[in-house]
């Protein structure tokens, strides 16, 4: 298995290098999309069955790939079905935003073995946090009595504006040119980073709602607020990564300062953090509230899931607080429907747990600033996946980059 996952420039081995691009194809193919027969699987790498069937009979050997049996026939002899060694390899997925850090470990089933398991390690502009991250992830592997070894790359899900293609984030780490080396030396393995919005989409493309959709728009409500975009069926990142800034948005006139800079974006209004602290003003000026009871009176306490535990009490300020919230998102996401006109726009993070509270605000919204007979054709649903989007995104996307190289 360490030799599938690592090249060599020798121009000698280039037939042996060929085979084994051909068999990462296939171990892509069938962690993207479960289970195939060796006749999906050449129509999918779009080589000859015999040639599949060689390579699967080496995987098999290699103890990646195990044979499931025969398949449905709609004529002619049944296929065999190939699916992966459940443990054969593993991923790592780690989320580092400006809460905490979250580590999981998957499986070559995309099953998720170990994890998630929560560290106060908190983003910042000292590459030091990433040696506190590996330190953890080393007692996370001996814990969970993985074989060190058998895991091929991490996957690193964190926020600012990240340059795919010079490895360079730009809020955190403007001056680190090449941040994907010195992260694959801290943690002894390759090492892939991107954004949060876009990956919690690469999930949701993959394993959640948008799959098997061309056109879905993916709206990470979180402790900010980011976008996801898939266009005719893939992942748009725009020139240099930096697409989707959809939180950063100035719609509010005289609103609140951001973090970016700016007044009155979106993300001073509809984000976790924002509703936090719009409930804190909220009691602090005078209004009755189930949620300081419930932080002891100690205001500095107040989180979203403090103001949704409110809210699912019947609390009318938290209720209050989500419709409008509702309410601002809904604008939002009109203007990017008459934009990109999508089938359907997810809804995932921290805000999508009060889904119930403003789900109805959204629509209203939708329906009063857009045209009836673009919005029509867009659904609004909230993600499935969870908080486990996170990781499971960053994992299977390193998995994917690991297997093209």
């Amino acid at each position: 298995m360490e030799k599938l996952f690592k090249t060599t420039g020798n121009q000698s081995q280039a037939v042996e290098q060929k085979k084994i691009a051909q068999k990462k194809q296939i171990l892509r193919s069938i962690y993207f999309n479960g289970p195939l027969s060796n006749s999906d699987l050449a129509r999918q790498i779009k080589l000859s069955t015999p040639k599949i069937n060689s390579l699967l009979l080496e995987l098999i050997e290699d103890q990646l790939v195990t044979e499931l049996g025969r398949g449905d026939s709609s004529g002619g002899r049944r296929p065999n079905i190939y699916g992966l060694v459940e443990n054969g390899f593993y991923v790592v997925g780690i989320t580092i935003n400006v809460a905490r850090t979250i580590i999981s470990i998957f499986n070559s089933c995309n099953q998720e073995v170990s994890g998630p398991h929560y560290f106060p390690i908190k983003m910042s502009s000292d590459i030091n946090i990433f040696n506190q991250v590996n330190a953890e992830l080393e007692k996370v592997i001996q814990d969970s009595n993985i074989n060190r070894e058998k895991i091929l790359v991490a996957g690193l899900e964190l926020p600012g504006l990240i340059n795919q293609k010079e490895g360079i984030n730009q809020t955190y780490f403007p001056e680190e040119k090449d941040l994907f080396s010195k992260l694959q030396n801290i943690f002894g393995i390759p090492v892939f980073i991107s954004h949060d919005a876009k990956l919690r989409t690469f999930a949701e493309q993959y394993f959640g709602l948008a799959k098997g959709k061309k056109n879905v728009l993916m709206l990470q409500a979180d402790w900010g607020l980011g976008l996801g975009i898939i266009i005719n069926g893939k992942l748009y990142t725009g020139k240099s990564g930096y697409s989707g800034e959809f939180g950063h948005l100035p719609l509010a006139d005289n609103g609140v300062l951001c973090v970016c800079g700016k007044q009155g974006c979106l993300e001073t209004i509809v984000s976790a953090n924002a509703i936090a602290r719009q409930a804190r003003e909220g009691i602090e000026q005078g209004h009755s509230s189930l949620i300081k009871e419930l932080v002891k009176d100690d205001l500095n306490k107040i989180d979203i899931s403090t103001v949704i535990q409110a809210a699912n009490s019947g609390d009318q300020f938290a209720i209050s607080l989500f419709s409008e919230v509702g309410k601002w998102l809904g604008r939002g996401m009109a203007y990017l429907i008459q934009i990109f006109n999508p089938e359907l726009i997810i809804i995932g993070g921290q805000v999508a747990v009060a889904s119930q509270f403003i789900l109805a605000p959204i629509q209203q919204a939708i329906h009063t600033f857009s045209n009836r007979d673009i919005s029509n054709e867009t659904q609004i649903q909230f993600s499935e996946l969870g908080t486990k989007a996170g990781t499971m995104g960053a994992a299977a996307y390193a998995l994917e980059r690991i297997s093209k190289k």
